[in-house]
């Protein structure tokens, strides 16, 4: 049986974003995602993260565009419901990583876009499209921190490109989770650090 994401688990990274945003912490998605990858109650990897993705970029979007935090709560909510179906293990079974759906996700929300759509249908497509390129760069075996990293390095410009939103920059990211991860691909890692004794 495919195994879904744990509803506790979203309801927790909903209220994180929610309470990031109440911080007014800075209209990074890729602050808003180190910060709920951080959380005790996410596991190294699950499919939490497939709603990790969408809730960090509409974080960084609602910030950037100075929305009222009920507007937030919604598209969170919405994106909850889209996330809540795609099971863990997609990556290597479907060869279409939750982490890019997730932006895809994040993408149709943000556009209101649906399948009937004839604006937005395309761009939707194209977003999940450029980070199943950019997590297509690094083999396997599965790391959902170096997917998530991955997907926000193509979804984060795109979002620019294609609607304007300025969600922070891709700062040089040096991962913190690699000693959680068995499988960790160290140094074959973009991300993995390069210090004495990180190993």
């Amino acid at each position: 049986m495919p195994v879904l994401p744990d509803p506790q688990q979203m309801d927790l990274l909903e209220a994180a974003c929610l309470s990031l945003f109440d911080e007014g912490i800075p209209r990074s998605a890729l602050h808003v995602a180190d910060a709920l990858m951080d959380l005790p109650e996410l596991p190294m990897h699950c499919p939490g993260h497939h709603y990790l993705l969408p809730a960090a970029l509409l974080t960084a979007a609602h910030l950037y565009c100075g929305n009222p935090r009920d507007k937030l709560r919604a598209d969170l909510t919405l994106a909850k419901q889209r996330a809540s179906i795609i099971p863990g293990g997609v990556c290597g079974q479907y060869g279409c990583c939750g982490a890019a759906v997730g932006a895809g996700i994040f993408a149709c929300i943000w556009q209101k876009t649906a399948p009937l759509s004839r604006k937005g249908w395309a761009a939707g497509n194209q977003i999940t499209a450029r980070c199943l390129a950019s997590i297509a760069e690094v083999e396997g075996p599965r790391c959902c921190k170096r997917v998530t990293y991955l997907t926000l390095s193509a979804a984060v410009p795109a979002a620019k490109e294609l609607w304007g939103l300025d969600l922070g920059e891709n700062t040089a990211v040096r991962c913190r989770h690699y000693p959680k991860n068995r499988e960790c691909r160290k140094l074959d890692c973009p991300f993995y650090p390069e210090e004495p004794g990180a190993s």
